[in-house]
């Protein structure tokens, strides 16, 4: 069963999704949607990455956009600033 979240999505622009979040309940990744599992070389066994498994209790990909919102709009409800690129070297 799917549980249903408003999300505000500033990237790659403002806008208001529903998404889909983990089972609190779950017990196998106890509601965090998955979890961390670290890698080594093959030849040093040192550290090499972390990789994210994603627990079956959600789907991190059912996302609908529902509505796109204006910068202004955006920067007043959350706080969103559009990004600001420097002109300064290096680029």
């Amino acid at each position: 069963m799917a549980r249903m979240r408003l999300r505000f999505n500033p990237w790659p622009r403002p806008t208001i999704e529903l998404t889909d979040t983990p089972d609190p309940k779950c017990q196998v990744c106890d509601g965090y949607g998955g979890w961390p599992e670290d890698y080594g070389h093959p030849e040093t066994g040192e550290y090499a990455g972390t990789e994210w498994w994603d627990c079956t209790c959600w789907n991190a990909y059912r996302v609908r956009r529902l509505l796109r919102l204006p910068g202004w709009l955006a920067h007043l409800l959350f706080g969103w600033t559009s990004p600001t690129y420097s002109t300064e070297p290096p680029f």
